[in-house]
């Protein structure tokens, strides 16, 4: 079947699977080949911006800046930073006003905490998918592959377990991160794709939980090679657990569609490989000084140069990384390596009835509140929890529409208290998505 799948898959994203080809083909490359590509696309985003962009001609103008003298990644700390808000607020001038140019609507998952709404071209996006796929190769993912999807809709999975026709072609399986429960686990169980999944890709708290019920269970997919996880913190102790669960390594990985990123790690585990080919990476301190010291922790800047439609150019991701030693000796592949990421971070829920929920199942429901800045659960009792709503001036809902909203889309087991106003950080920064207080 993966050999029928992957006739289909050449059929239907054959530009995916080419430039998937082609970055593959460039794993050797050295620090020296990859700066002079990310060099030569960068400048010519710059241009493009400053020729059809209308929120850049005014954010480089007013900050007193020639954006065609940026000529360097090191240059690159010259022009001003875009935040989440300029792209909340200039949705319009930051798209470009070149005829011809073809996009659609896209949205992150939320899984920060703060969903972003952005336009992509089907080039960009095929690229993404393709970053991605070099990445599953890690884990042993061959293109025609079964694979398990468990999360939320940021990863492909909904609210359900159905499968669309996209699925069937890809060979993908889906599992929600949506209330996973042990009659759920073992309905998977019991599915005639179970043991023939390859690989298994989600929230590493979703496939955590499912882990544990299928453990509960006796059983584990039989063929399984290799996970990725990815959009949450991936804890030691979370993937010890998931490795002793499933029998196979567990790899982190880094992505950011609106920004361009992907980083996925080798089987070694020893640093996440930063892709170059849909974007640039810098890290700077609190002074805007970009870091190239290994270990050195500071700010993610992302600049994508593959979307047309709506470029990013310095944008600031809200997730603080450092760089490893530049020592590729040992490595199949030759690209720069990252650390842990320190970013985004999933508890889970515990409902009443023994229900689970993660976060992959509160991100598809807080994705689409239009107006809503950042969000944040707290349990603080068994039957109680706090959701802390930080939004702008066009969110309508009221809260008491919002505390039937989550009653109909999580769980009526529980009392939602709905307060508006600034979540709570950790003490260096950090937005936790849920606090989980019960002990």
């Amino acid at each position: 079947m993966s050999q029928v799948n992957k006739l289909l898959m050449n059929i239907a994203v054959p530009v995916r699977l080419k430039l998937m080809n082609k970055i593959l083909s460039r794993s050797h490359w050295h620090a020296e080949q990859i700066r002079d590509y990310q060099t030569e696309k960068l400048k010519h985003i710059i241009k493009y911006c400053w020729e059809y962009v209308p929120f850049y001609q005014k954010h480089w103008a007013d900050a007193g800046i020639d954006p065609l003298q940026i000529n360097t990644i090191e240059q690159l700390c010259q022009l001003p930073l875009l935040t989440k808000a300029d792209v909340r607020n200039e949705l319009e001038s930051l798209t470009t006003t070149k005829l011809g140019v073809k996009y659609s609507e896209a949205r992150t998952g939320g899984s920060t905490g703060s969903p972003v709404i952005f336009r992509m071209t089907k080039f960009d996006e095929e690229m993404s998918w393709a970053q991605m796929y070099v990445g599953w190769t890690k884990a042993g993912y061959s293109v025609g592959d079964p694979f398990l999807i468990v999360g939320g809709e940021s990863v492909g999975a909904g609210l359900s377990d159905n499968r669309t026709w996209k699925d069937k072609i890809i060979n993908r399986w889906v599992t929600s991160g949506s209330n996973l429960t042990l009659d759920r686990a073992g309905f998977l169980a019991q599915s005639p794709h179970f043991h023939k999944i390859r690989m298994i890709y989600g929230y590493p708290s979703a496939i955590h939980q499912l882990g544990e019920f299928l453990n509960e269970l006796g059983t584990k997919p039989q063929t399984l090679k290799g996970i990725i996880c990815t959009a949450e913190v991936l804890r030691p102790e979370i993937r010890n657990r998931i490795e002793q669960l499933y029998g196979v390594k567990a790899l982190d990985q880094y992505g950011l569609n609106d920004g361009g990123l992907h980083a996925c790690e080798g089987p070694e585990q020893q640093g996440l490989h930063l892709s170059f080919h849909r974007g640039v990476l810098e890290v700077i301190d609190d002074d805007g000084n970009q870091v190239w010291k290994p270990g050195e922790t500071g700010r993610a800047i992302a600049t994508c140069f593959t979307n047309s439609a709506m470029p990013f150019i310095r944008y600031e991701t809200g997730d603080r990384l450092h760089w490893l030693e530049n020592d590729q000796r040992g490595f199949e592949c030759k690209w720069p390596r990252l650390g842990p990421i320190d970013g985004r971070t999933g508890d889970i829920i515990k409902l009443p009835s023994g229900k689970v929920i993660t976060m992959p199942g509160l991100t598809l429901v807080m994705r689409w509140l239009n107006g809503l800045h950042r969000y944040q659960f707290i349990q603080r009792t068994q039957d109680e929890i706090d959701v802390v709503l930080d939004v702008g001036r066009d969110f309508t809902k009221s809260k008491g529409e919002l505390i039937q909203y989550f009653g109909d889309k999580i769980s009526a087991e529980i009392r939602w208290n709905v307060i508006f106003g600034k979540p709570e950080l950790t003490k260096n920064g950090k937005l936790l998505i849920v606090v989980n207080k019960l002990r």
